[in-house]
């Protein structure tokens, strides 16, 4: 499996797993906002007020999680 692949594990549906020092791209609303990592994209979602926070996603490479995808997030490192 390719570092920057982003899958769930087999068995386990609930738990995204996601390789957290990706570049990912907050977006909420009609703007943009480029991280170094997905963790720190993740770190400024949650610091959005309600019901921004709700409504905005995060793009990792060619993926967008939504708000209920990103509660779901859990990290692994890249092989």
């Amino acid at each position: 499996m390719m570092p920057q692949t982003i899958d769930k594990q087999m068995g386990n549906e609930d738990k995204i797993y996601a390789d957290a020092s990706q570049p990912a791209t907050l977006i909420d609303d009609n703007i943009f906002i480029d991280y170094a990592t997905l963790g720190d994209a993740v770190i400024a979602l949650d610091k959005l007020p309600e019901p921004r926070k709700s409504a905005a996603t995060i793009k990792v490479g060619d993926r967008i999680f939504t708000a209920s995808e990103i509660d779901r997030l859990h990290h692994r490192k890249a092989v």
